[in-house]
């Protein structure tokens, strides 16, 4: 080359240089371009080439340009480098990291090359030699916040979260001001449930960066946590707005809209993130579990078969499919699904829960309780867990009252306790005798059954003393609604409203006395009572059993010195003076007289429409000596399923292994409301499951004339029939023993004249009683809720109240 050529091409190289870093993207690959002309073996020429080519994304060019540059000067640090992070980006890794390694030999503690080469194993998932190289990287002089990053990044793909938390802690402490450590540390405190952490990060993120889509997707990501799901997509929202291309973003805000019930917007959310790429089957799923919160199942369970023959391997559409049919009873569909998911993931919660549902639904409570140990093994922070091994527990014939309170006390010590908020109520009104005010948080007063119970004393407090707040946790209000509407102080629709903002309502509307009328049913708000947002918290109706938590004063009995003694709950219990709970009328089927054994000329019959979860092994055998005592009687039962011949095989063999005959056993399904009330008609004689006693279907079988026969436990649950029977004057089907409640049964099916007379007028005994007594039971509510106030108000105010 002569000189004049060698200043020719320098200068082309300069000025190519000089409009690269102007962005001057055509001007510099034209002087390049020349350079290269002039001069073949200018290798930076041919470097410069590929560096415009790289950044108008011509990435296959770029490749030619820079192995040029390397064949041409193979020891160029900055070519290797160049050409090295190239090749693991378009999926070369191993020669790329071949390139960086020889980079690294030339100059082996340059950060920047350690970097590229950790990228470049992360690129291959090779996340134990990114961390070694990482380690070399820290181990450097004046290493920088952005290196602990990418090693705590390391330890976390490595299941090393305590080692992680180390490094982005050093990232924060290095460099305050840098951005990523706090996302960092955020998304991480985030896993771990530290939400005070979270919020602290979250601070530091919007005074530095407010605005970044990744600040405004990690707030909504830790209101969607805290259950606050229309804060959870307001955040989405801004976050879509500042990065529109980001397929993962939209599809995070079409899943809290779908929450949230707005079907518009997030239906056009899921279309935008269906536009950036994400999948059909995912959008399918999104509008499944949409149609699940609107309770539209059939088009629910549409969308979610689709989504999961589109896609087999979305195990979140097959979870989201799994509560569909367990909300339609479908026996068999459950149990295949969840065999479905636990095939493709065996520890997957939620196919362990539904699994668990399946056993429970058939009285295999040993292998749903199996299930549910398993999740919580998995996954001891999730509160859906322990609610299901609460409910199995209450008829599970080998769980105690100490059990169930020990998982109820573990889930406070786990999941609640740390959301209690430290607030003495300081600024309340102490008096002892003013107008109490009263909430209700709930999302059954529709069509319900605790809708029967609340109805018939809510229009009839004196409101001289009473004032009462519902919190209405349910998107539909029906004419059932409307009626306690009208009878209240406030009427506030909270199921859109996050935990902490109920919370706050709550509080902000000074209840003396929050009631909880959930529990652990669908729709309940557990996390907004374990903040405590009122003095006195009372648990009553939803959930038959203790709630374990701290944070929940009273739960409300039937008059029982047994449950009186406080060593089956966590709470002080309050008895209420006649009964557990007044009912409303119940329905205008009829009556028809006499026993119906004689009147249909049909075997004895005795009957349990409680659903057959509530046959514990210990009920089947008892009642299997009953059947077998009488092998002309026969026996109704009612089961998810009922009308499966497998399932019917099932259930028939768990009272044939007691020599119960199949024809003695009558199984059936769910019925209409009053086809279920008309076949009471059918029965001579109820039997009401233990440990889990019937609670409205107690009161059912008294209004339609038919009496039960009960054995009473230790729990609340285990105590209801026995409450129900002695309100009508039946104290003697009250049995002291499995034998005993076994010789009242059989005595009293070989002695028809004498149960007819228990049967005559039992509706009319019921008119009369405390359990269709509104104004009563509203008397009673009243003295308990002033008992309670004053209590509080002579109490230290520090905590629990005393007994």
């Amino acid at each position: 080359m002569s000189k004049h050529t060698a200043a020719t091409t320098g200068s082309l190289i300069d000025k190519g240089r000089k409009a690269l870093a102007k962005n001057q993207f055509s001007e510099a690959g034209a002087f390049f371009e020349e350079a290269v002309t002039e001069s073949p073996r200018a290798h930076e020429a041919w470097y410069g080439l590929g560096e415009v080519a790289l950044a108008i994304g011509q990435a296959d060019t770029a490749v030619t340009f820079l192995e040029e540059a390397v064949k041409l000067q193979p020891e160029k640090i900055k070519y290797l480098l160049k050409l090295g992070e190239l090749y693991s980006r378009i999926g070369l890794g191993k020669e790329g990291i071949k390139l960086i390694q020889a980079a690294r030999r030339a100059k082996s503690r340059d950060a920047d090359i350690l970097c590229s080469l950790a990228g470049a194993y992360v690129r291959l998932g090779n996340w134990q030699q990114a961390e070694k190289v990482l380690q070399e990287v820290i181990r450097l002089p004046k290493p920088l916040s952005a290196h602990f990053c990418l090693l705590g990044m390391a330890y976390q793909q490595l299941g090393k979260p305590d080692e992680a938390l180390t490094a982005f802690q050093q990232a924060t402490a290095k460099a305050p001001r840098y951005p990523d450590a706090w996302l960092s540390l955020g998304h991480l405190y985030l896993d771990r449930h530290e939400n005070d952490k979270v919020k602290t990060c979250l601070e530091k993120l919007f005074q530095l960066v407010p605005t970044l889509s990744t600040t405004l997707e990690l707030a909504g990501d830790f209101e969607w946590v805290c259950g606050n799901t229309r804060e959870a997509a307001n955040f989405f929202r801004q976050a879509a707005e500042s990065a529109p291309d980001d397929p993962r973003i939209h599809a995070k805000l079409a899943v809290t809209l779908v929450l949230c019930g707005d079907a518009i917007a997030a239906i056009d959310a899921m279309e935008r993130a269906h536009e950036l790429g994400v999948s059909e089957d995912w959008i399918l799923e999104k509008l499944g579990a949409l149609f699940v919160t609107k309770y539209w199942t059939p088009m629910a369970r549409e969308n979610l078969e689709m989504a999961v023959e589109r896609n087999p391997d979305n195990i979140s559409a097959w979870t989201t499919l799994l509560m569909v049919y367990v909300r339609m009873g479908e026996s068999d569909k459950i149990r295949k699904t969840a065999d479905t998911i636990l095939l493709k993931d065996p520890d997957n919660v939620y196919g362990l829960m539904s699994l668990a549902t399946w056993h429970n639904d058939q009285g295999r409570h040993k292998e749903s309780l199996e299930c549910l140990e398993r999740a919580r093994q998995k996954d001891a922070k999730l509160r859906i867990i322990y609610s299901k091994m609460l409910w199995t527990m209450l008829s599970a014939s080998s769980s105690s009252a100490l059990d169930i309170l020990g998982i109820a006390r573990a889930m406070d010590d786990n999941l609640l306790k740390a959301l209690r908020r430290a607030n003495d109520f300081a600024e309340r009104d102490r008096n002892p005798e003013r107008k109490i005010r009263i909430g209700w948080l709930s999302s059954d007063l529709r069509n319900h059954p605790v809708y029967a119970f609340v109805q018939p004393f809510m229009g009839h407090f004196n409101q001289a003393q009473v004032e009462n707040y519902i919190y209405y946790n349910f998107s539909v209000e029906d004419a059932l609604s409307q009626e306690i509407k009208a009878e209240v102080t406030q009427w506030r629709v909270v199921n859109d409203i996050g935990d902490d903002a109920l919370a706050d309502l709550i509080e902000g509307d000074e209840i003396d006395i929050l009631m909880d009328l959930n529990g652990f049913t669908d729709g309940s708000r557990t996390e907004v009572v374990a903040r405590k947002p009122a003095p006195v918290q009372v648990t009553w109706l939803g959930f038959p059993g203790t709630s374990g938590m701290s944070a929940m004063d009273y739960i409300f009995i039937p008059p029982d010195p047994m449950l009186e003694k406080r060593d089956w709950c966590s709470e002080t219990p309050w008895p209420l003076p006649d009964c557990y709970g007044a009912r409303s009328d119940i329905s205008a089927a009829v009556v028809e007289p006499g026993l119906p054994c004689e009147r249909r000329q049909t075997p004895f019959t005795f009957a349990c429409f409680n659903h057959f979860r509530k046959g514990s092994e210990k009920t089947i055998e008892v009642w299997s000596r009953i059947l077998v005592a009488l092998p002309e009687a026969r026996l109704i039962l009612v089961a998810i399923g009922g009308k499966d011949d497998e399932t019917i095989r099932y259930f028939s063999s768990q009272f044939e292994q007691y020599g119960v005959k199949p024809e003695q056993l009558i199984f059936r399904g769910y019925i209409a409301r009053l086809a279920y009330y008309e076949q009471y008609n059918e029965v001579d004689l109820g039997l009401d499951p233990f440990p889990f006693n019937g609670g409205t279907t107690g009161y059912d079988s008294i209004w339609m004339g038919v009496p039960f026969v009960t054995w009473p436990g230790e729990h609340l649950a285990a105590r209801m029939g026995k409450a129900v029977l002695e309100n009508v004057g039946l104290n003697e089907l009250v049995a002291a023993s499995a034998d005993d409640y076994v010789n009242i049964a059989v005595a009293l099916a070989n002695d028809r004249e004498r149960l007819k007379a228990l049967r005559v007028g039992l509706r009319e005994r019921m008119l009369a009683s405390p359990l269709l007594d509104g104004p009563r039971m509203a008397r009673s509510l009243e003295e308990a809720f002033r008992g309670m106030w004053r209590r509080w108000c002579d109490s230290n105010h520090t905590g629990k109240q005393d007994a």
